[in-house]
């Protein structure tokens, strides 16, 4: 399996996180589940015309557009890894998206939208360019390109500063970081601040905050801390070890045991079959 990631160009930087593209051609029809990671994403199939629903049990094989974009998740999806043949993405920093999908962020939250319903006929031509281009640097200068064009034509050009900072705080500490505290220190009310959040991130800043929070402790254990559970869910800011397992389980569908002990590529990628 090849898999390259690629810094975007300065102008694009403020708003997206990365580019990355995946070939494998060995890829077989499997099973794997993605953990939420609160970023935005856009996928395109370079492989086939479509992709595969791998999260509809009653017909396991149906298909969405090969091209899609996904909104932030708070629960876990499930993919196909025969997908992986050739995909290309972007992955969008929090508040990221606003200049390339104008509409409120929360109208995407927990759901795939097909790229063509959002950015019409554009759609089409982009993945037609990046299948013929021949390379996977040619196929990210492509990306890049169409990012910088609908770039250029938004009206939304510059990032919300008090989001960035609330953002900034957020990260830095997850697990101690209050919403109270942002709304102390960003001057907003509490139902100020959460109306920025849904309108530009997708979700409430406590739940972005919990995302974060699974996130510190699902990197930890990837690095392969070996650290106690309960001492790990202090320092991710957890309660105790049950809040750490009680939110562990909701967003990834398992326990942090079967996690640990899962042979996997990608921290938030784990095989299912």
């Amino acid at each position: 399996m090849l898999y390259l990631e690629h810094h975007p160009l300065p102008a694009l930087a403020p708003f997206i996180k990365a580019l990355w593209y995946v070939r494998d051609p060995h890829a077989i029809h499997r099973h794997e589940r993605v953990l939420p990671t609160g970023c935005a994403q856009i996928v395109l199939s370079l492989a086939r015309d479509h992709l595969t629903d791998a999260n509809n049990p009653i017909s396991p094989l149906s298909h969405t557009p090969a091209a899609i974009f996904l909104g932030i998740f708070s629960r876990y999806q499930q993919i196909d890894a025969i997908d992986f043949s050739e995909l290309i993405g972007v992955v969008f920093h929090p508040g990221g998206t606003v200049p390339f999908f104008p509409d409120n962020a929360s109208i995407f939250s927990n759901c795939e939208t097909g790229l063509d319903d959002l950015w019409g006929r554009a759609s089409l031509n982009l993945r037609n360019d990046l299948r013929e281009a021949s390379s996977p640097e040619q196929k990210f200068s492509l990306l890049e390109y169409a990012l910088l064009t609908r770039l250029a034509l938004s009206k939304h050009q510059h990032r919300d500063p008090v989001l960035d900072y609330a953002l900034t705080h957020l990260h830095a500490s997850p697990g101690t970081t209050t919403i109270a505290e942002l709304t102390r220190t960003t001057g907003l009310s509490p139902r100020r601040l959460s109306e920025r959040f849904n309108e530009q991130v997708g979700i409430s800043p406590k739940l972005y905050c919990r995302i974060q929070r699974f996130q510190q402790a699902i990197q930890q254990m990837n690095c392969g801390a070996d650290v106690p559970w309960a001492e790990l869910a202090l320092t991710c800011g957890y309660y105790d070890q049950s809040h750490f397992a009680n939110d562990f389980r909701a967003f990834s569908g398992l326990s942090a045991t079967d996690y640990s002990t899962t042979k996997r590529i990608w921290a938030n990628h784990i095989p299912l079959d």
